[in-house]
């Protein structure tokens, strides 16, 4: 048998009837949300503070990450980073770097080792820098002159310098954009004197921008030969660590092994005295802080999703109670020919209706407060947009899941026993 169509104007006449019952639905919840004002805000204000808890604190652990990502960048790859341990004597420490000392040689040595490919031995201390009328107390920084190779510092103005210039101890130096800023302000700082511990410098470029984390500002910083460092400005025979570029990944546990023997050798240390050298592999490190904040972020918007929970407890609370409230009028609509699912509808709709107007005002909220600790804490925050749908979704699903048992009940009402409520 041929399959028989309802007529074109009674589907329509359905379409029609069904999205007039949807916005009389609507328009009915939005009418007693807002007769009971107070009410239905403090059935809000649990899904508003959760919202805007879960936004704040995935903005948070996106903004750890991304900071993360862009230390790790900067790094560059395949890198170690060499530094004096703590030698024993008797079995009694003798504190970090109490004989061991490293020097040039040592950066030179190493850097002949197979796995190795090119070596920037460091020195740091604090020095006062002025330029014209303005002065700055920064962190100087002597490296070698493949340092930007190794660390991806690549200048954006200017140049590095080149090993003619380290062998020679030239004062010449690049300069951090924090340093930039207070010294130079919108000035080109290239070709520019300097003066750094009451010594002449010329400036030759602007290191990349690298960002701060907390109270660490790593662009506030000067870049100089680490000769120039050692022996002109710091008056030191030693140098702090040795940043080290291992040819690949694979040679990276090999050199983690060979180059703390070579300096033990070296330095006569006893060979059973591995603390003597202490050799970082600065990916793994960075690795593991990414896991370590992530699973922070994971534990911190589980916590504040709890207060989703709490508030959607509190939105099915109230909703009894308007149920309750409501029952003659939900027996007189019933009487007149309202079905069980039009009062399901109704009570359902609005439970929504609240819990995504308190998602919204969570969002606005919790976007605030991130943007807040972004400027007056000075933490690092990326707010994504998936985070944002996430935490409004699911706010919307506390109010369908909340809201069912109240609307349910409601529609499970015997219309005559409803009217007789008094």
């Amino acid at each position: 048998p041929s399959l028989t169509l309802p007529a074109p104007d009674t589907v329509h006449g359905r379409e029609t009837a069904g999205r007039a019952r949807v916005s009389d639905h609507i328009h009915q919840s939005i009418q007693s949300i807002t007769s009971h004002k107070m009410r239905s805000l403090l059935s809000m204000l649990g899904i508003l503070v959760g919202v805007a808890a879960v936004i704040a604190m995935l903005a948070l652990g996106e903004g750890a990450k991304a900071s993360i990502a862009q230390r790790l960048a900067s790094l560059g790859s395949n890198l170690l980073m060499v530094r004096p341990g703590n030698t024993r004597a008797q079995g009694v420490s003798l504190g970090v770097g109490a004989a061991t000392r490293f020097t040039l040689a040592d950066a030179g040595a190493i850097s002949r080792q197979p796995e190795v490919k090119t070596v920037s031995p460091m020195v740091q201390g604090r020095v006062q820098v002025v330029f014209a009328d303005k002065n700055w107390n920064t962190q100087v920084q002597g490296v070698g002159s493949n340092y930007a190779q190794i660390r991806s510092a690549f200048p954006t103005t200017g140049r590095f310098f080149t090993e003619a210039q380290l062998r020679s101890r030239q004062k010449v130096a690049l300069v951090g954009t924090t340093v930039l800023r207070q010294l130079f302000g919108d000035e080109d700082p290239v070709g520019q004197m300097i003066k750094i511990n009451r010594i002449n410098f010329q400036v030759i470029g602007v290191l990349p921008e690298k960002g701060a984390t907390g109270w660490n500002d790593a662009d506030d910083v000067i870049v100089v030969p680490v000769t120039t460092a050692m022996y002109r400005l710091l008056g030191k025979q030693y140098v702090d660590s040795i940043d080290v570029e291992v040819r690949g990944p694979e040679l990276m546990e090999s050199a983690q092994e060979s180059i703390p023997n070579l300096i033990i050798k070296r330095r006569h240390i006893k060979a059973d005295d591995q603390d003597a050298v202490q050799v970082r592999n600065m990916a793994q490190i960075q690795e593991t802080l990414a896991s370590t904040t992530q699973t922070m972020t994971l534990l911190l918007g589980s916590i504040a999703a709890i207060s989703l929970l709490v508030g959607g407890i509190g939105i099915m609370n109230i909703m009894l109670v308007s149920v309750t409230e409501r029952t003659r009028e939900i027996g007189l609509r019933k009487a007149v020919g309202a079905r069980k699912t039009d009062i399901t509808a109704q009570f359902l709709i609005e439970s929504v209706l609240m819990t995504f107007t308190g998602g919204l005002m969570g969002v606005i909220i919790g976007v605030g407060a991130a943007l807040m600790l972004s400027v007056f804490a000075g933490w690092a925050v990326k707010i994504a947009v998936s985070s944002i749908i996430m935490a409004t979704a699911f706010s919307v699903a506390v109010g369908v899941l909340f809201g069912l048992r109240p609307a349910m009940q409601a529609a499970q009402l015997n219309p005559i026993e409803a009217l007789r409520y008094e």
